[in-house]
């Protein structure tokens, strides 16, 4: 391919990416007149018109639509394997957009970023913590880090490592509270919920020693409180409301320091997975390096498989 044509695609995919001649201009870091000059030689070339201009907007023709839905992804694979040749390969660098849940991310992400920003000292974060399901490739994210069961996407997974989880109380609740022997006489007990819906109402758990059954149970719970959020469903659990799912990790120094009780440590519940979700396999290498470096942490950090 002709490199003028290539490089003058490429400039059509960041004026329909940013929807103005303007912003794609400054962020190619070119004059505005000359992407305008560049993509009206590249309509003539073609014989069609691909944007409608306005002095307010930018708008794509249906040709211009069919023609970027068969750019875009070249040029991506363009520029990534550009990348992926040059030394950024082993030195990582630009700004890796991220987002997270704040609670996993305060807990679980920090001392991890801080590892690695030591490590690759030209990379810089950009994190946007929040519960929405952020659009990645629209919002311009190199990737989400998700806890749980994934929803069926178009997105590339990597899986990181899981979260171990177990059942506590705080021993002002036991105390007060009827015997707890087996999964099925949490029926009797408040129960702090993630969520209200079946999935967070029903806990399923196996025995530790296998042999002793292959099966599962299956529990319906319910209490008083519901929290979405694992740093508020810890303290309420710490405040004896209830029997409470909290990752092992965290939970073990607060049973060292007898604030919390580890209750049927007979019985496990099924681990939560960690997922790393980016737009593309074809990864920039400060997010493929990064994707790496988690999945190290992370595996280490919980005994993941």
């Amino acid at each position: 391919m002709n490199p003028e044509l290539l490089r003058d695609i490429g400039l059509f995919v960041a004026v329909v990416n940013e929807k103005s001649f303007t912003r794609a201009a400054k962020h190619l870091g070119m004059p505005t007149s000359t992407v305008s000059r560049r993509i009206s030689g590249l309509e003539k070339q073609i014989g069609t018109q691909l944007l409608h201009r306005t002095t307010r907007r930018v708008d794509v023709t249906d040709a211009g639509a069919a023609y970027y839905a068969r750019c875009a992804q070249l040029v991506e694979e363009a520029q990534l394997a550009h990348e992926q040749l040059s030394e950024l390969i082993t030195k990582p660098r630009g700004t890796l957009r991220l987002s997270c849940t704040p609670d996993f991310a305060a807990t679980f992400l920090a001392e991890i970023l801080m590892e690695f920003a030591e490590q690759y000292p030209e990379v810089n974060f950009e994190l946007d913590l929040s519960n929405r399901k952020v659009d990645i490739a629209t919002e311009h994210f190199d990737a989400a880090i998700r806890i749980g069961r994934l929803d069926d996407s178009n997105l590339i997974s990597v899986r990181i490592g899981v979260l171990p989880l177990a059942l506590y109380a705080a021993p002002a609740y036991l105390k007060s509270s009827p015997p707890l022997r087996s999964p099925a006489e949490l029926a009797l007990h408040s129960c702090i919920r993630l969520h209200a819906n079946e999935n967070g109402s029903t806990w399923i758990f196996e025995q530790v020693e296998k042999l002793k059954s292959d099966k599962a149970a299956l529990v319906k719970v319910d209490g008083r409180f519901v929290a979405n959020n694992m740093s508020m469903l810890r303290q309420l659990t710490l405040l004896g409301a209830g029997i409470g799912i909290i990752d092992k990790t965290i939970a073990m120094e607060l049973v060292t320091q007898e604030k919390l009780v580890q209750v049927l440590p007979s019985w496990q519940l099924q681990p939560v997975e960690i997922h790393l979700l980016a737009p593309s396999r074809l990864m920039p290498a400060r997010l493929r390096v990064f994707a790496n470096f988690l999945k190290n942490r992370f595996q280490n950090k919980f005994s993941a498989n």
